[in-house]
Protein backbone atom coordinates (compact mmCIF):
# COMPACT_ATOMS: atom_id res chain seq x y z
CA UNK A 1 0.00 0.00 0.00
CA UNK A 2 1.08 3.69 -0.83
CA UNK A 3 -0.74 6.10 0.68
CA UNK A 4 -3.42 3.87 1.84
CA UNK A 5 -3.66 2.70 -2.26
CA UNK A 6 -3.17 -1.10 -3.60
CA UNK A 7 -0.18 -0.83 -5.82
CA UNK A 8 1.61 -3.50 -7.50
CA UNK A 9 5.11 -3.31 -9.66
CA UNK A 10 5.95 -5.84 -12.30
CA UNK A 11 8.72 -6.37 -14.55
CA UNK A 12 7.43 -7.77 -18.12
CA UNK A 13 9.47 -9.96 -20.11
CA UNK A 14 10.76 -7.91 -23.79
CA UNK A 15 8.14 -7.97 -26.44
CA UNK A 16 4.23 -7.59 -26.89
CA UNK A 17 2.91 -11.06 -26.57
CA UNK A 18 5.09 -10.97 -22.88
CA UNK A 19 3.72 -7.83 -22.09
CA UNK A 20 0.15 -8.55 -23.54
CA UNK A 21 0.01 -11.83 -21.53
CA UNK A 22 1.74 -10.63 -18.17
CA UNK A 23 -0.64 -7.63 -18.14
CA UNK A 24 -4.41 -10.04 -18.58
CA UNK A 25 -3.21 -12.16 -15.70
CA UNK A 26 -3.01 -8.75 -13.65
CA UNK A 27 -6.05 -7.23 -14.93
CA UNK A 28 -7.74 -10.69 -13.50
CA UNK A 29 -6.06 -9.79 -10.73
CA UNK A 30 -8.21 -6.73 -10.24
CA UNK A 31 -5.60 -4.06 -11.58
CA UNK A 32 -7.79 -1.10 -13.37
CA UNK A 33 -4.77 1.42 -14.05
CA UNK A 34 -1.59 0.14 -15.56
CA UNK A 35 1.68 2.40 -15.70
CA UNK A 36 3.96 1.67 -18.08
CA UNK A 37 7.96 2.90 -17.87
CA UNK A 38 9.61 1.02 -20.77
CA UNK A 39 12.87 1.74 -23.50
CA UNK A 40 12.91 2.82 -26.69
CA UNK A 41 14.65 3.80 -29.39
CA UNK A 42 14.65 7.59 -29.86
CA UNK A 43 13.22 8.60 -34.11
CA UNK A 44 14.23 11.87 -33.44
CA UNK A 45 17.60 13.84 -34.03
CA UNK A 46 16.76 16.03 -31.00
CA UNK A 47 16.45 13.03 -28.80
CA UNK A 48 19.04 11.61 -26.79
CA UNK A 49 20.02 8.87 -24.53
CA UNK A 50 17.94 9.16 -21.10
CA UNK A 51 15.36 11.64 -22.43
CA UNK A 52 12.20 11.23 -21.48
CA UNK A 53 8.49 10.44 -23.71
CA UNK A 54 4.99 10.56 -22.49
CA UNK A 55 2.96 8.34 -24.73
CA UNK A 56 0.18 9.58 -26.58
CA UNK A 57 -0.62 6.92 -29.10
CA UNK A 58 1.22 3.62 -30.51
CA UNK A 59 1.58 3.10 -33.90
CA UNK A 60 0.39 -1.09 -34.32
CA UNK A 61 3.40 -2.81 -36.39
CA UNK A 62 2.89 -5.64 -33.99
CA UNK A 63 1.30 -8.70 -34.52
CA UNK A 64 -0.43 -9.22 -30.51
CA UNK A 65 -2.59 -5.98 -30.53
CA UNK A 66 -4.01 -7.24 -34.10
CA UNK A 67 -5.57 -10.34 -32.02
CA UNK A 68 -7.37 -7.57 -30.06
CA UNK A 69 -8.78 -4.98 -32.73
CA UNK A 70 -8.81 -4.82 -36.26
CA UNK A 71 -5.53 -2.99 -37.89
CA UNK A 72 -7.42 0.09 -38.61
CA UNK A 73 -7.86 0.85 -34.92
CA UNK A 74 -5.95 3.34 -32.77
CA UNK A 75 -4.48 2.56 -29.44
CA UNK A 76 -4.02 5.72 -27.25
CA UNK A 77 -3.17 6.30 -23.25
CA UNK A 78 -5.57 7.22 -20.90
CA UNK A 79 -5.71 10.55 -20.61
CA UNK A 80 -6.57 11.34 -17.22
CA UNK A 81 -4.32 8.86 -16.46
CA UNK A 82 -1.43 10.69 -19.02
CA UNK A 83 -2.71 14.16 -17.35
CA UNK A 84 -1.42 12.74 -13.88
CA UNK A 85 1.67 11.77 -15.16
CA UNK A 86 2.63 14.63 -17.08
CA UNK A 87 1.15 16.76 -13.57
CA UNK A 88 3.44 14.23 -12.03
CA UNK A 89 6.57 15.36 -14.36
CA UNK A 90 5.96 18.86 -14.14
CA UNK A 91 5.63 19.47 -9.72
CA UNK A 92 8.97 17.01 -9.90
CA UNK A 93 10.75 19.50 -12.71
CA UNK A 94 11.50 16.24 -15.26
CA UNK A 95 12.02 18.07 -18.76
CA UNK A 96 9.74 15.05 -21.38
CA UNK A 97 8.43 14.93 -24.79
CA UNK A 98 4.90 14.23 -25.97
CA UNK A 99 3.89 11.82 -28.49
CA UNK A 100 3.71 8.93 -30.36
CA UNK A 101 5.66 5.42 -30.56
CA UNK A 102 5.77 2.96 -33.38
CA UNK A 103 5.61 -0.71 -31.61
CA UNK A 104 7.01 -3.36 -33.60
CA UNK A 105 8.49 -6.70 -33.12
CA UNK A 106 10.81 -6.41 -36.17
CA UNK A 107 13.63 -6.26 -34.18
CA UNK A 108 16.75 -5.13 -36.58
CA UNK A 109 14.13 -5.56 -39.31
CA UNK A 110 13.06 -1.85 -39.08
CA UNK A 111 13.54 -0.74 -42.69
CA UNK A 112 15.37 2.64 -43.71
CA UNK A 113 11.89 3.19 -45.49
CA UNK A 114 9.44 2.46 -42.32
CA UNK A 115 12.05 4.91 -40.37
CA UNK A 116 11.89 7.78 -42.59
CA UNK A 117 8.43 7.21 -42.69
CA UNK A 118 7.54 7.63 -39.06
CA UNK A 119 10.57 9.70 -38.36
CA UNK A 120 8.64 12.50 -40.84
CA UNK A 121 5.49 11.59 -39.58
CA UNK A 122 7.14 13.40 -36.14
CA UNK A 123 6.85 9.81 -34.20
CA UNK A 124 8.86 10.16 -31.41
CA UNK A 125 10.59 6.12 -30.69
CA UNK A 126 10.15 3.34 -31.59
CA UNK A 127 10.00 0.02 -29.02
CA UNK A 128 7.90 -3.63 -28.91
CA UNK A 129 5.48 -3.56 -26.15
CA UNK A 130 3.21 -0.15 -25.84
CA UNK A 131 0.95 -0.98 -28.29
CA UNK A 132 0.00 -4.04 -27.03
CA UNK A 133 -0.27 -2.31 -23.80
CA UNK A 134 -2.58 -0.24 -24.97
CA UNK A 135 -4.99 -2.30 -27.15
CA UNK A 136 -5.32 -5.38 -24.26
CA UNK A 137 -6.43 -2.55 -22.00
CA UNK A 138 -8.65 -0.96 -24.17
CA UNK A 139 -9.85 -4.30 -24.74
CA UNK A 140 -10.48 -5.49 -21.39
CA UNK A 141 -11.82 -1.76 -20.32
CA UNK A 142 -8.76 -0.53 -18.10
CA UNK A 143 -6.33 2.82 -18.23
CA UNK A 144 -2.82 2.49 -19.03
CA UNK A 145 -0.19 5.23 -19.52
CA UNK A 146 3.39 5.03 -20.81
CA UNK A 147 6.45 6.39 -20.02
CA UNK A 148 9.19 5.61 -22.13
CA UNK A 149 12.89 6.55 -21.70
CA UNK A 150 15.47 6.73 -24.63
CA UNK A 151 17.75 4.22 -24.56
CA UNK A 152 19.11 3.97 -27.97
CA UNK A 153 18.86 6.42 -31.29
CA UNK A 154 18.27 5.39 -34.56
CA UNK A 155 19.09 7.80 -37.29
CA UNK A 156 19.95 7.98 -41.29
CA UNK A 157 23.57 7.58 -40.10
CA UNK A 158 23.49 4.49 -38.46
CA UNK A 159 22.40 3.16 -34.51
CA UNK A 160 23.60 4.71 -31.28
CA UNK A 161 22.92 1.72 -28.93
CA UNK A 162 23.15 3.17 -25.75
CA UNK A 163 21.37 0.76 -23.03
CA UNK A 164 24.17 0.76 -20.62
CA UNK A 165 24.75 4.54 -20.76
CA UNK A 166 24.34 6.71 -17.28
CA UNK A 167 21.98 8.93 -18.86
CA UNK A 168 19.37 5.74 -19.52
CA UNK A 169 20.00 4.97 -15.88
CA UNK A 170 19.19 8.30 -14.91
CA UNK A 171 15.99 8.72 -17.09
CA UNK A 172 14.77 5.28 -15.44
CA UNK A 173 15.37 6.69 -11.60
CA UNK A 174 13.89 9.71 -12.65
Amino acid sequence: KFNNVEIGLGRFWIGAPAAAMTLEEVIACGARKIFEVGVSGGLQQFLKPGDIIVVTEAIRDEGTSHHYFPPKVRVESSEDLRDKLLKQLDMEGIKYYCGVVWSTDGVYKETRGKFLEFKRAGVLAVNMETSAIFAVSKYRGVKAASVQVVSDVLSETGWLPAFQHEAGREGVKK
